[in-house]
């Protein structure tokens, strides 16, 4: 098996939820980098050799009111990051056409903001309803070095989100899930729409929601939602 063609720097930016919330995001990024990190030592264990490569996710975390605080976090020095490429991860309420957080930010300001800043791959927004095709248009036109943009385009539960957001990287990050030895091996993932391509097979939930991971191929946006669901429609046909 090849080896992985990334290593990925995640850097989480957490809104202040309102009073009625007091989650957060962070213990299950730790988790997360926790998992990944370990999975090369338990394979060792059980005697296999080593197939890929899976890494740990540097990960950074902050929490930002405003505009603000956004660009001043997004502006942050990242050390040690080297050739990995950053992942920018939004935790936050969201509305069509806004993110919100102390106060609210504006699709228009935050594809300025995100447009300034370069050595991101992708973004990845937790927000409810912001993530449609005109608005991951905006912000991939806007942020031309930016490969892809992610999120929901309907009101998502928190947890079921959080969950979907973390498989999503999971497959991201480690090419695959391990199971008792008398399950199959998953195919292995090398590309973030790969990774959301076989979230739909694994957290079919993820399809309800509306997630979908939009990126630029062949001279156009494409959405790996659309294409899934293409191809289940061309199958429930033939």
């Amino acid at each position: 098996m090849r080896a992985r063609q990334f290593s990925y720097a995640i850097k989480v930016f957490e809104a202040q939820w309102d009073r009625h919330h007091d989650e957060s995001v962070k213990p299950f990024f730790e988790q997360l980098r926790r998992d990944t990190r370990n999975i090369e030592a338990r394979q060792r264990r059980r005697g296999k050799r080593k197939k890929y490569a899976a890494h740990d996710a540097l990960l950074s975390y902050s929490v930002f009111q405003n505009a603000e605080g956004l660009r001043t976090d997004l502006d942050r020095i990242d050390r040690g990051v080297g050739p990995r490429a950053k992942i920018g991860y939004f935790a936050c309420h969201g509305l069509p056409n806004r993110i919100c957080a102390a106060e609210d930010i504006s699709r228009t300001k935050l594809k300025n903001i995100l447009g300034q800043r370069s050595g991101y791959d992708g973004f990845l927004f937790g927000a409810c309803d912001f993530v449609d095709r005109p608005t991951a248009t905006q912000l991939l036109d806007a942020a031309p070095y930016c490969k892809w943009v992610a999120g929901y385009a309907r009101w998502t539960p928190w947890l079921e989100s959080m969950v979907c957001d973390l498989m999503f990287f999971r497959l991201l990050l480690t090419g695959r899930f391990f199971r008792p030895q008398a399950n199959g091996r998953w195919d292995h993932v090398s590309t973030p729409q790969a990774a959301a391509m076989a979230l739909y097979e694994d957290f079919t939930p993820s399809v309800a929601l509306r997630f979908s991971l939009f990126y630029r191929a062949a001279g156009r946006i494409r959405s790996t939602l659309e294409e899934y669901e293409t191809t289940v429609d061309e199958t429930a046909t033939s």
